[in-house]
């Protein structure tokens, strides 16, 4: 009884997040039109379109890059793109626990790599985002301070919140053990830990705590720098996705929204890579810049559209090298 009950609490909630995703798509659907939205890949530029692939596989060979130089071990670069690419296959098509799963399993199976090992590196990386995701939003969010008035609550909660969590984190990173142990403590003595959120927190901190604390400062500084060179060219190939549609907004809002947009994907309601929480959240977040509703949720379903579409191509890649492989080995 007490094994198949979690199985049953995952079956439900996957199916609530699936209804909650079918509904939010199909709220933002009806704010515009077939018609509205044929128009639009009518009328798509070729040439931003072949800049929005290109930085699109890029930034796939960037994340893989990431997690080549922050995991060690010597395994070869292919490798660990072929892992990234199921990665985010996986939760681009399905869920991010798929994607995140698929990930520690590969490099388990067939690298030898400890499961905390994985997951430490998966952390760090994520720690490095975060902070990046931080720092746009304060310096997008002072670019559109005047326009952005019903969302200004909104922000300082944001800030302060990730802000928050971003010092916890460092002071994982710093203190380490110590402040582990502590935390543990004070868990389990206000009974926190029953909480299942509450325990995978706890192992995830207790993974980070047992790097050493040199490789860690290393490790960190590196996570940190890849994420901000990964975090640029996301934002380049978002800003390519609003010219491969003649979707025309200002630089400083683009960046604004999809700041926000990233960090309500961290978020766990979402499945088949954000749909209709991204689109919904999108509407929301532009209502200030006062923005044709029709025009905004034609583009909003247009993007998704197009980027399931791109999303097939490292899964190409990624039949292909299994074939070649296969052939080379027989």
């Amino acid at each position: 009884m007490t094994e198949t009950t979690p199985n049953k609490n995952n079956t439900f909630w996957v199916i609530v997040k699936v209804l909650l995703a079918v509904f939010l798509i199909g709220f933002v659907f009806a704010r515009t039109n077939l018609p509205e939205i044929i128009r639009l890949f009518q009328e798509i530029s070729p040439f931003a379109l072949v800049v929005y692939v290109l930085l699109f596989l890029i930034l796939t060979l960037l994340k893989a890059w990431q997690y080549h130089i922050l995991t060690g071990k010597g395994i070869p670069y292919a490798q660990v793109l072929n892992a990234i690419i199921l990665q985010n296959a996986l939760s681009n098509y399905l869920a991010t626990t798929a994607g995140i799963a698929s990930y520690v399993a590969m490099f388990r199976a067939e690298h030898g790599i400890k499961i905390s090992r994985s997951i430490a590196v998966f952390l760090l990386i994520k720690i490095g985002d975060l902070i990046m995701i931080w720092l746009a939003l304060i310096f997008s969010s002072m670019l559109v301070w005047q326009i952005i008035d019903a969302l200004h609550n909104l922000i300082l909660v944001l800030v302060l919140g990730i802000g928050f969590v971003i010092l916890f984190s460092l002071l994982v990173v710093s203190f380490r053990k110590t402040f582990v142990v502590y935390l543990n403590s004070f868990a389990d003595r206000f009974r926190f830990s029953r909480f299942v959120m509450i325990q995978k927190t706890l192992i995830s901190l207790q993974v980070l705590s047992d790097i050493e604390p040199k490789q860690m400062l290393q490790t960190f500084a590196k996570a940190f720098l890849l994420s901000a060179g990964y975090f640029v060219v996301s934002m380049a190939w978002i800003y390519t996705s609003y010219l491969v549609f003649d979707f025309h907004q200002a630089t400083s809002a683009i960046l604004f929204v999809n700041t926000l947009i990233q960090i309500i994907s961290y978020l766990p309601v979402q499945v088949f890579g954000g749909l209709g929480v991204t689109e919904t959240s999108a509407l929301y977040f532009w209502s200030p810049f006062l923005i044709s509703q029709v025009d905004l949720a034609s583009f909003l379903i247009g993007s998704r559209l197009l980027f399931y579409l791109l999303n097939l191509l490292p899964l190409l890649y990624l039949s292909g090298s299994a074939v070649l492989q296969k052939a080379k080995n027989e």
